[in-house]
């Protein structure tokens, strides 16, 4: 299992609006990073690469379980930390473009020629701009629980960014305090604006140690600033991935809804949707069994 840092570069700080871009395919900025990844393969891997990409305040670690088990049955698998977040490079500037742009990059690097994209949330409308503008390189896409829209919560995020940036201040010269001490400070405050125990504490691992002062291990200020590239979708006209698609969703969550479906088939026509009972956002984690299934027939029909 191979396993790669990257480095981080500082940024600044500016506020928010929720926009929209409308766009056909672009060519490279040149402003792909370098991104930090963990390679599962065993010997005798067949099929095309799976590159899993994860959602906003998340990391590689995240998809390590299943990762594992893929790669025991023969697969290769990718996970990566997106910019600014884990260890890949801080940077200013953060959208869907760029985003795409590093996953060529990697690609590139390790000399795969086309692989199969899996993203949740975030890492899923990362994924979507990959196939919509580099479809000679995606061999298939599997999307988990986001649509090609504004993200549903995207109205409640603006309050958990703002008072995960309190807690920082709060807690940074408490240089003597655990880390886990100062984990439960910040999953105290942030029940003032998230309601779920789990979402809670799914923030509060981002936080962190460093040079003896907590900080949180997501570059904060650059989401902050990019806020509404990360929660909004490009509107990509005259442009389709027609390669084989998979959307799985939760049926107790709202980012895969019945309104959201024509887009989805305009964007991607040939795929499938399908909502994992009982499952919300976090379906991997909620179900993954049943997630697993979905997965591997996809995967399964697709290599026959």
């Amino acid at each position: 299992m191979a396993f790669r840092k990257a480095i981080c570069k500082p940024s600044s700080f500016f506020y928010f609006a929720i926009k929209h871009k409308s766009t056909q395919k672009q060519s490279f900025s040149g402003q792909g990073v370098c991104l930090s990844y963990r390679n599962y393969q065993e010997p005798g891997s067949s099929g095309p690469p799976v590159v899993i990409t994860h959602g906003l305040m998340g990391n590689k670690d995240n998809w390590h379980s299943l990762s594992k088990l893929w790669g025991k049955k023969g697969r290769q698998v990718i996970t990566v930390d997106v910019r600014n977040h884990g260890e890949s490079p801080h940077t200013q500037s953060m959208d869907y473009f760029l985003m795409s742009e590093d996953i060529i990059n990697l690609l590139d690097e390790l000399s795969i020629d086309k692989a199969c994209l899996l993203g949740h949330s975030m890492g899923g409308k990362m994924s979507m701009v990959t196939a919509l503008q580099h479809p000679e390189r995606v061999d298939s896409l599997i999307v988990v629980d986001v649509s090609p829209t504004v993200s549903p919560r995207a109205k409640t995020y603006p309050a958990f960014l703002q008072m995960m940036l309190k807690i920082q201040v709060q807690l940074y010269m408490q240089q003597d305090l655990p880390v886990s001490e100062a984990r439960k400070i910040a999953i105290n405050m942030l029940k003032e604006v998230e309601p779920e125990s789990l979402v809670r504490q799914f923030l509060a691992s981002n936080l962190i140690q460093k040079n003896n002062r907590f900080v949180w291990k997501v570059y904060l200020d650059s989401i902050i600033n990019n806020f509404s590239d990360i929660c909004g979708f490009p509107q990509f006209t005259n442009v389709q991935y027609d390669g084989p698609t998979l959307f799985v969703g939760g049926s107790e969550s709202k980012y895969i809804s019945e309104s959201e479906e024509p887009e989805i088939k305009r964007l991607f026509p040939k795929s499938q949707i399908q909502h994992i009972e009982g499952a919300g956002h976090w379906v991997h984690s909620d179900k993954p069994s049943a997630f697993l299934d979905v997965v591997n027939k996809f995967l399964k029909e697709h290599q026959e």
